[in-house]
């Protein structure tokens, strides 16, 4: 039986379908009846359109852009119709927080032990523990984003500021509304900040020293970009973000002096840079094969990243906690195994900043939201 939690996030997940993708007058009963007409998601290409990246020497080489919606919704709306006990899934994940609460305390009593150690230990913990234990906390945020730690929406944006501390740079409240547009516009030219800029692209494009710099300075790419795209708005929850991490930085620097803010601040540019976890960034939505814009990883990282290779799923199923998506590829194992997979988080890193024909232009846009659900109901409107 569905709890009473899982009762709600079912009824959230169908207004997020609604808002995000049905024009007003689209009823949910039509949606469901077209779930198969939706979906062209769970097929993959035919064996010739199976091509590694892209041609960079092309003229007007560009992003890939579709006029099809984005593929999790409709893979969703078939999954269900087929195993509607994937809903029982949905709803928070007691656990997350008492391992955030750990990480937290394990981060600042590694920046107060490390701040007189040597340099090549200090070096070792922060590359080894620090950028790992940080990365873990990013992707801590994420999965609160979506309100899966508390049911209630606040106690999921309280909570993702306290995780926010080790990061050193407050980012967890202005994170969530980026995040959900991503979900919502995957790929939509203008709203989506995941893809590369426009003047970004054209310049890194499929250069290797560019890609190396991309790479090496990645979560500041991440920073910067809304700011161009779509700066952040100020809310008050953005500016409470911003106070307590200024308090707990400079509670850091006051009694234990810069060496500590340095091991935790290192310790998040090392997780974004050359460092195993930070190929989830690249592994989820880089075009590495034509006409597929989202992959998943089954690695052994995902145990440190709170399973965020199980991306399909994740995107097909946002309202499943990362401890349950592997029961979500479990059971709707036959739309999943097909689909291309990201071998190794490290493997992406180097082939994305070797191979000539992947780089920043490998990316599939969309020039606006498109729902083949309306689409759908439009032409049936017409035939009446």
């Amino acid at each position: 039986m569905v709890s009473d939690e899982a009762a709600v996030l079912a009824k959230e997940v169908t207004a997020y379908d609604d808002a995000a993708h049905l024009s007003a007058g689209t009823e949910q009963e039509g949606e469901e009846e077209d779930a198969s007409s939706v979906s062209d998601a769970s097929s993959v290409p035919a064996a010739d359109l199976l091509l590694v990246g892209k041609d960079y020497t092309a003229d007007g080489i560009d992003f890939t852009w579709r006029d099809h919606e984005e593929p999790h919704r409709g893979r969703r709306l078939e999954i269900l119709s087929k195993y509607p006990e994937i809903k029982a899934l949905y709803g928070p994940e007691w656990r997350t927080k008492y391992m955030v609460a750990a990480t937290v305390l394990l981060q600042t009593v590694l920046a107060v032990m490390l701040r007189q150690s040597s340099w090549p230990v200090f070096v070792i913990v922060t590359y080894t523990v620090g950028a790992t234990a940080n990365h873990s906390l990013f992707l801590a945020i994420h999965e609160w984003s979506h309100n899966l730690g508390f049911r209630h929406p606040r106690s999921n944006q309280v909570a993702s500021i306290l995780a926010n501390l080790p990061i050193g740079i407050p980012y967890a409240s202005a994170f969530k509304p980026y995040h959900i547009d991503h979900h919502r516009d995957q790929g939509v030219h203008g709203v989506d900040t995941d893809v590369a800029h426009p003047l970004e692209a054209k310049i890194i494009q499929n250069r290797t020293p560019l890609k190396a710099l991309y790479m090496l300075f990645q979560l500041a790419f991440y920073a910067l970009r809304p700011a161009c795209i779509k700066p952040v708005q100020m809310t008050k929850l953005v500016v409470t973000n911003f106070a307590i991490q200024a308090a707990y930085d400079v509670t850091m620097l006051y009694f234990f002096g810069w060496n500590s803010m340095l091991y935790l601040l290192l310790s998040t540019f090392v997780c974004g840079s050359f460092h195993p976890t930070a190929g989830h960034f690249l592994s989820e939505h880089l075009e590495v094969v034509e006409g597929i814009e989202t992959y998943s990883y089954y690695g052994p990282l995902n145990y440190v990243t709170y399973n965020v290779g199980y991306h399909n799923e994740h995107h097909d199923f946002p309202y499943v906690p990362w401890s349950r998506l592997p029961e979500v590829k479990r059971i709707a194992s036959e739309y999943y195994d097909p689909l291309p997979k990201c071998d190794s988080w490290c493997g992406i890193i180097w082939d994305y900043v070797s191979n000539p024909n992947l780089g920043a232009y490998s990316r599939v846009k969309r020039t606006r939201r498109v729902s083949a659900a309306a689409g759908i109901h439009q032409e049936k409107k017409k035939d009446r």
